[in-house]
């Protein structure tokens, strides 16, 4: 865990205890419990700012928390003149004044938090939210992503050795896990090639990033005949890719024959993949930044 994150964490965990002087607290603490939702195959949750509510996609490949441009507006929030941030995702970027919140309300909890970023985004047709429930906030902490159950989670960070969820379902942990500033990668191999994919939420779907495409073989030409589809996110434009069939992904427990995944003709940022929502599948998973874990349910989801 970096500096950074340890003095939000205990920034965060404020609101229910003070932080200890000794790291090593291997006790599970509930920080906030609150509804998730999926829409459109993106998990989002209710959060109150002012005394109003907004909708929020949780999207742990996003860097920061954003609201949108129209709800800081709808919401009548000041804009901080001394802090600029640009924000770059799938539609490019995008660069904007801070707006000042008087914190944030997470199932029932008041997060500290007094500024976040302004995005222009686009989400894909079919879902709506007012902004994204970024990573500086979400991998704070120890994460409980319960899709079956509608509930997320979130818990206290411990750093503690054969840390496991506290589910009584079967799961299997992801091996590999690594984290890059604020990301956590987990491994995956794709027709025999191997590499490490961002593990993003906000993604509908897994998507191979050019790095990746070009040590699998896939030029251009070779992919002259797929399907062209258009990618949507943060910032006000889109991202171009290609739909193209492979033989078999391999993502820790969870293996798709056949699939049809996005290949990005270009580096947006996104490595060797972005690990999506198709990875969770309507699961349960858990994810720890700070002991770098990542388990999933093995149980079936009630398909």
């Amino acid at each position: 865990m970096t500096i950074g994150r340890i003095w939000l964490a205990c920034l965060l965990l404020s609101l229910v205890s003070a932080c200890a002087p000794n790291p090593i607290n291997c006790d599970l603490v509930v920080v906030a419990k609150m509804p998730l939702e999926v829409r459109n195959r993106l998990l989002v949750v209710p959060a109150g700012i002012g005394g109003k509510w907004v909708t929020l996609l949780v999207d742990t490949g996003a860097e920061r928390t954003v609201l949108a441009a129209d709800t800081v507006a709808r919401l009548g929030l000041a804009r901080d003149e001394k802090i600029v941030t640009r924000s770059t995702g799938m539609g490019g970027s995008y660069t904007a004044k801070d707006a000042i919140v008087p914190g944030l309300m997470l199932g029932g909890v008041r997060f500290p938090i007094q500024r976040v970023s302004v995005g222009q985004f686009q989400l894909g047709p079919g879902l709506a939210a007012d902004g994204l429930l970024g990573s500086d906030v979400l991998l704070a902490f120890d994460i409980d992503i319960d899709v079956p159950g509608k509930t997320l989670t979130l818990y206290r960070p411990r750093v503690c050795p054969d840390v496991q969820p506290p589910w009584h379902e079967p799961f299997e942990e992801v091996p590999g896990v690594k984290a890059l500033r604020d990301r956590l990668l987990i491994p995956l191999e794709l027709d025999g090639v191997h590499g490490m994919g961002i593990l993003d939420t906000g993604a509908q779907a897994t998507t191979i990033g050019v790095s990746m495409a070009n040590r699998l073989g896939l030029s251009p030409l070779a992919m002259a005949g797929d399907l062209v589809v258009q990618h949507h996110g943060a910032g006000p434009g889109t991202q171009v890719a290609r739909l193209h069939r492979f033989g078999l992904l391999r993502i820790g427990p969870a293996v798709a024959h056949d699939p049809v995944l996005s290949v990005l003709p270009v580096d947006a940022g996104v490595g060797d993949a972005l690990v999506g929502e198709d990875f969770i599948d309507g699961r349960r998973i858990w994810m720890s930044f700070s002991n770098r874990d990542v388990f999933i349910a093995t149980s079936d989801p009630g398909r």
